[in-house]
């Protein structure tokens, strides 16, 4: 009787074990972390925002308990927090739904910085099941910092890829901006008038043979739906003109340079693209025209295709960015940091490929660009390992200064017959505006398995 009931027993048992090593086997650990280990707050800064961000994201709320320590400086004198510090202690909660939190280091007014003051700040709990990852301790700086040393993981947003993310690896620092935020951006560099389209939207721009806009009407857009749009089915003579050529040559925008004479200056029907999503919803179209003004800057005239009224903005130069950036709802807004605070982009993008008869406009999940100011070599790992690449190989590195050198080459695959990976044949050397060299090399694609979401880590080669 006893070795009966002791066989179902023993079934049961080993039943229930399997089952949990199973289910555990199936479910991944969620980790928190900090979303770098340092940066630092340059004097013109008043404030920084530090982000926590969790593997996978939470479905429900995890509370996250932060410690403060402080060097140089005191709490509520030289600083304080958002939300505040209580007994050198921060409380944080990550929303069910989220994989981030963060909170708000702000510098007191008229308060001088040496530059070696510091605050360190280690995640001392967290909620379960949300276990602490490696990154625990974040150190910032009041000063800027030059990274020896980063690792970063991009925060595009997923696999809708909704944020464009400027990267400044001395500053060891990302600047995540909503792609579907601007329309227009306005070259700055004296005397010279360019204008871009926002390519991270798919974005092109026809002009038409008219300099009012008020005498502008649907008529004037005749079979636009098809030639201004990203069909690569189309002749390839009939799109690749209305974007902006994606090696960032500003004698190949959609654009024309803006004229001097008012009258020379037409009007262009603009295809605003696409607003992330799935499926991706059009952002429409508008009619433009672009003038210098008597401040030395630009002023735009926009209005919708049938409008018999148009709006006017000025966007006046600014020496600090290569850019700045107007969007047709909010008017001039900020997108990309100032000159030498970004070295990369990663985005969605208005690429080109060539499907046998040459050059068609395409777009492209996963490109990479360089900032104007910076260079980037690529080496392969069979010439001179990651490891063993030092200043001495510097010289013979051939530096390319397109904005899309890098575009794709990191990754391979992604099309129809592939799956897209991080190549680990190769990495790249970056000099940036301020003469730093650093090697980088790409360490993921994804995170859990979701896009939108690559890693990457530099090594400071020499400093600037």
């Amino acid at each position: 009787m006893r070795k009966i009931y002791l066989i179902p027993a023993l079934l049961f048992m080993m039943l229930l074990i399997a089952s949990c090593r199973k289910r555990d086997g199936l479910t991944a650990d969620n980790y928190v972390v900090f979303e770098t280990a340092a940066q630092g707050i340059t004097a013109a800064e008043t404030s920084i925002t530090v982000r926590l961000k969790l593997a996978i994201h939470s479905t429900q709320e995890i509370p996250v308990t932060i410690d403060l320590s402080e060097t140089g400086v005191q709490y509520g004198v030289d600083y304080n927090t958002s939300p505040a510090a209580v007994n050198g202690k921060i409380q944080l909660t990550v929303p069910s739904g989220s994989n981030e939190a963060s909170f708000i280091v702000n510098k007191s007014n008229a308060v001088l910085f040496d530059g070696d003051e510091q605050l360190v700040f280690d995640i001392n709990n967290a909620a379960a099941p949300v276990l602490i990852g490696v990154t625990r301790r974040f150190r910032l700086d009041f000063g800027e910092i030059v990274a020896a040393n980063a690792s970063l993981t991009i925060n595009g947003g997923g696999t809708l890829y909704p944020n464009k993310v400027f990267v400044d690896l001395s500053a060891n620092r990302q600047t995540a901006v909503n792609r579907n935020g601007w329309d227009l951006g306005f070259y700055t560099a004296a005397g010279e008038y360019r204008v871009i389209l926002n390519s991270s939207a798919a974005m092109m721009a026809k002009q038409i043979n008219k300099n009012d806009l008020n005498m502008v009407t649907a008529t004037d857009t005749l079979g636009f739906s098809t030639d201004v749009a990203f069909n690569q089915f189309a002749p390839i003579t009939i799109s690749l003109p209305y974007i902006d050529y994606p090696s960032g040559d500003l004698n190949r925008t959609a654009i024309a340079a803006v004229s001097a004479i008012a009258d020379e200056n037409k009007v262009y029907i603009v295809n605003r693209g696409l607003a992330p999503g799935s499926p991706a919803a059009s952002r429409g179209w508008k009619k433009i025209r672009i003038l210098r003004n008597a401040s030395g800057g630009y002023t735009l005239q926009h209005a919708d295709i049938n409008a018999s009224t148009f709006s006017s903005i000025d966007i006046a130069k600014d020496d600090q960015y290569f850019f700045r950036y107007l969007s047709f709802e909010s008017g001039v807004v900020n997108v990309e940091p100032t000159k030498k605070k970004w070295d990369l982009a990663w985005t969605y993008f208005s690429n080109v490929t060539n499907f046998g008869s040459g050059e068609v406009p395409y777009l492209f999940q996963d490109i990479l660009l360089i900032n104007r100011n910076v260079q980037i070599a690529k080496v392969m790992t069979a010439a001179k390992s990651f490891t063993d690449f030092t200043e001495a190989d510097l010289a013979a590195q051939s530096f390319l200064t397109t904005q899309n050198a890098f575009a794709a080459d990191w990754r391979s695959g992604g099309g129809p017959s592939s799956s897209p990976a991080v190549r680990t044949d190769r990495y790249y050397i970056i000099k940036d505006g301020d003469n730093n060299y650093y090697k980088l090399r790409f360490t993921a694609l994804t995170q859990n398995g979701e896009r939108g979401y690559p890693a990457f880590e530099s090594v400071l080669v020499k400093k600037g």
